[in-house]
Parts: structure tokens; sequence; C-alpha cells
């Protein structure tokens, strides 16, 4: 079954999923909220929240390679908005990014009583400097409403197949074969971004060879 929370506020989306998993453990549960006053980025980032962002936590059980399970969620994110007429990017490993190439949104996960909890926060819009938004401008919606029918869509198109979800997220990068910066456990890397691995790692090619990473931040040179 399907459960469904919103609530005007909270600290964090995820954790009242955890405590709906609690309480009923073999139900799929999305929370979504008004305003996140303590949502989470990735590492210790905090996620803004503003009258245009779009929070909200789904359970989910992982991809059959559990490493590529919220690099599938942004791939399904930016198909839901390729039926809006609206098309968003993808910055490796979960990042989303606009055509004006700001940050649009993101998936964090974590693991919770033998599944997954994905949370997704994204702006529908926004513009400040290193942050934009989907559409570029304003408008009115229910935050509740949106959450359930992209959370719904999620469900309905899971990927089966992890060289068409390769592909597609390939199709959507911002960034293939370009010049790029991974900062993994505080070492630099740098080199040309040509693909994914089999686990969706990155894969550098620097000067003398194809270097696999499997966890940072990336930033274009």
């Amino acid at each position: 079954m399907e459960k469904y929370l919103h609530v005007k506020s909270c600290d964090s989306t995820q954790d009242l999923v955890k405590e709906q998993l609690t309480l009923h453990p073999t139900e799929n549960i999305i929370v979504s909220c008004d305003h996140q006053m303590n949502g989470h980025g990735r590492g210790q980032k905090k996620w803004m929240d503003s009258d245009g962002t779009l929070c909200f936590s789904l359970s989910l059980q992982a991809f059959k390679i559990p490493s590529f399970t919220a690099m599938e969620l942004a791939v399904i994110v930016c198909q839901f908005f390729q039926q809006k007429n609206k098309k968003i990017l993808l910055k490796w490993p979960n990042d989303l990014i606009n055509l004006n190439g700001k940050k649009c949104g993101g998936i964090l996960l974590q693991s919770f009583a033998h599944q997954y909890i994905a949370g997704i926060g994204l702006n529908l819009f926004f513009n400040e400097k290193e942050f934009g938004g989907v559409f570029d401008e304003p408008f009115s919606f229910s935050k509740k409403d949106w959450a359930q029918e992209l959370g719904q869509f999620i469900r309905d198109n899971r990927f089966q197949d992890s060289r068409e979800l390769t592909s597609e997220w390939m199709h959507l990068c911002s960034h293939y074969n370009q010049q790029v910066q991974i900062m993994e456990n505080e070492i630099l890397f740098e080199g040309k971004f040509i693909g994914l691995g089999p686990y969706g790692e990155a894969q550098l090619q620097t000067e003398s060879e194809v270097k696999s990473i499997f966890n940072g931040t990336l930033r274009l040179v």
C-alpha cells in the first residue's frame, strides 16, 4: 500500500519517513512538506528552502546494482520534467542541473530497515548565484500535489536494465567529454569525463590512465 503524509513544516522529511516505516514497515511511504527547516545535502551541506522548493522523501527498494539507485532516481526525475516540456541535465553523481548550468536539485539516499529512503530536493523556481530553478518564472503550485505526482511517477517508471539506465544517464549528462575535477577523500583528480563504470563510478581519462572514482564532488575545470 501507498501512504502519503504532508506536513506544513519539519526538520527533515527523511526522518519522518523513518518514523512512518517504524509504524508501517510494509507500506510504501511518501512524506512531503511545505517547509523543510533542516534539510540535508551531500556531505555536510544543507539544502536551502524557499517558496519554490519541493522537498519530499520516499521509501523504496534499491536498484539491482544498489550504487546506481540515486542515479536512477535522478534520470526518472528528468523524465518527469520532460513530460512537462522542461529539460534538465545531470551532474555526476546525482545532481540535477538546469539549462543555465545551475544546480536545481539533488537526490540523497540512506539505508533503513532493509530498504532505502530517498530524499529529493528540487527548486521548481529559484535564482541566485549558485542555484537555479527548473522553471524560469515563479508560479503557484501545491507542494503536496507535486510531491505525490512525482513520487508516483518514480514508482511507476523504475528501470530494470542497467545498460538502459547507463545509456539514459549518459544522454542527460551535462559534462560528457569535458575536463573536470573530482575531490574524493581530500584527493583531487582531474581528467576528461568519459562515462560511467559498471557500478556508476565516474571514469576519468587522465594523462596516463582511465581512473575510476566512486565518490566525490565534481566540478568543471
